[in-house]
């Protein structure tokens, strides 16, 4: 997945997350301001906590809300596998400090007791001790001093103890793990002239290195299949007894737990899907989360890029590789969406006319699609999210991953919507365009047209951007001739062909912005 944040902070993946938006339902959403509702809530270290609405919730037929029920339990029901994927004593961690804010018996106030409090919503925002966008360990603002009070001045029994585990067995492990800035610093590091796969702290390797990494998918990749699985994307990859296995994602593999309740919210989804193919493509989902098998995922895919009748729709599986200093396993991530009819007519008309903008592209002719195929895109409104996109959420998706399915089968682009507003209305009394514009005109350009244009850089950076061109015929996937460049590269490109078209008319002239100011102000 191709998933895109905020303009002021992130594009695509390249994660410069500062906000976290958290979800609340208005019953009224749509249809005029309460004028008590709050965008933000509070801000944690580098970290504002918004709100967001879901318009259009309340009114709509009990059968779709049982649908988006399951589909949300399905979302939440995979929630600590990202965890797990971030670090593997991500969840250690998290049980021990949630346990503390529960039943800790001294004095829940001062200094320490809000370092504690900011250092686990940090935690819970970052899915792990990891920073979400830089990766670096977080330094708690507390000594491994009170941090002993707070565990000894705990209820012990709520405390992850495994096997003879001891409360002070517990504080030997956790100390270096939490208070030792050395320690698995880094959750992904690509510097230079480091083992990359050695040097990352992610629980997607154990007992592996760079090179054999490379080595072992080297040996699986067939630069003349036409139809390649996604190696790796659903698994960890480690040493036994000197051999290089998978440890597979599935049913009765890796997360069995987890993905149980996932397939089984799935398949009741399935029950009350708005369509038959919508239904096909549930049924896949749950086929491959039981099996693990990529072939099984292709399928998946093929049936939802094809399924763009319904309301509802949802993103759920092991998607996004950036969290993979070589770009092979899919963090576990879900989006659960409403489709908004009226406001989707915008990012319509730029995909109707996908083949226009492929043929009128600056890149080689060779690169270029003689036959752009199936581009859906739609603006959406979101009510759940959970893994990877949560709680720091994308603005914009593209999917599938696979260059060949998106080839010959399309893509779907969406734009959400009132995640978007929601970073709009919070930055209104940031400061920010007082601060940093240049004069009254770059202010009133920004007044005027910063929502539409950054909406509109979102789409083109979508539909147009990751949709577009094509890799020549015997070449491998970009993660294998790109390397671990790749997602940033692809990224980058996706932001460029944007910002290339913001100042054609052509846009104009399909009736997506009035007039040239608005590409002058996304500039």
């Amino acid at each position: 997945m191709v998933s895109c944040d905020p303009p002021a902070k992130k594009d695509g993946a390249d994660k410069s997350h500062h906000d976290e938006v958290t979800h609340e339902t208005d019953h009224e959403a749509g249809t005029h301001e309460d004028a008590d509702w709050k965008w933000m809530t509070e801000q944690v270290a580098d970290i504002r906590i918004l709100r967001y609405k879901v318009p259009g919730f309340e009114s709509l037929p009990l059968a779709q809300k049982e649908l988006l029920y399951y589909l949300s339990e399905a979302a939440i029901s995979g929630r600590d596998i990202i965890y797990d994927q971030n670090y593997k004593h991500n969840l250690y961690v998290r049980y021990t400090l949630e346990n503390i804010l529960q039943t800790y018996s001294g004095e829940k106030s001062g200094d320490n007791w809000v370092a504690f409090t900011t250092y686990l919503k940090r935690v819970w925002f970052s899915n792990g001790i990891h920073h979400h966008y830089s990766t670096k360990k977080m330094p708690p603002e507390f000594s491994f001093a009170y941090f002993t009070d707070l565990v000894n001045n705990s209820d012990a029994s709520g405390f992850p103890l495994q096997g003879e585990e001891t409360v002070a067995d517990l504080l030997t492990k956790l100390e270096p793990i939490i208070f030792d800035p050395e320690v698995d610093k880094m959750r992904v590091n690509k510097a230079n002239g480091v083992d990359i796969i050695a040097e990352s702290a992610n629980n997607y390797y154990e007992g592996v290195t760079q090179k054999e990494v490379e080595a072992f998918y080297a040996a699986k990749s067939d630069p003349t299949d036409k139809t390649p699985v996604s190696y790796g994307l659903n698994s960890k990859l480690v040493k036994e007894n000197g051999k290089l296995v998978e440890k597979v994602w599935k049913v009765g593999g890796m997360y069995s737990k987890s993905i149980e309740k996932v397939v089984f919210w799935i398949r009741k989804a399935a029950e009350v899907a708005e369509n038959a193919q919508q239904k096909k493509a549930f049924t896949l989902l749950a086929e491959y989360y039981e099996t693990g098998d990529l072939k099984k995922f292709d399928e998946y895919s093929i049936a939802w890029v094809g399924e763009t009748k319904s309301d509802i729709d949802v993103i759920n599986g092991f998607i996004e590789v950036y969290g993979d200093a070589k770009g092979y396993r899919g963090a576990f991530e879900s989006v659960v969406q409403i489709n908004d009819p009226e406001a989707s007519k915008r990012i319509a008309a730029i995909s109707q006319d996908a083949q226009w903008f492929e043929d009128n592209s600056p890149i080689m002719d060779n690169h270029k699609k003689a036959e752009v195929k199936g581009i859906s895109a739609r603006v959406i409104n979101v009510v759940m999210e959970s893994g990877d996109a949560s709680p720091s959420t994308p603005i914009g998706i593209n999917l599938p991953n696979a260059n060949w399915i998106r080839a010959e089968h399309g893509s779907k682009s969406v734009n959400l919507a009132n995640i978007v507003q929601a970073f709009d209305e919070a930055s209104k009394s940031s400061g920010v365009l007082q601060e940093f514009a240049w004069n009254e005109e770059e202010i009133k350009l920004a007044k005027d047209y910063g929502s539409l244009s950054d909406n509109l850089h979102t789409d083109m950076h979508e539909v147009i951007g990751h949709a577009s061109g094509k890799i020549n015929e015997g070449i491998g996937t970009p993660k294998e001739t790109l390397k671990s460049y790749s997602s940033t590269l692809e990224e980058g490109r996706a932001d460029l062909v944007a910002l290339y078209y913001l100042m054609d008319p052509k846009l104009v002239e399909i009736g997506v912005m009035p007039n040239l100011d608005v590409g002058k102000e996304q500039y």
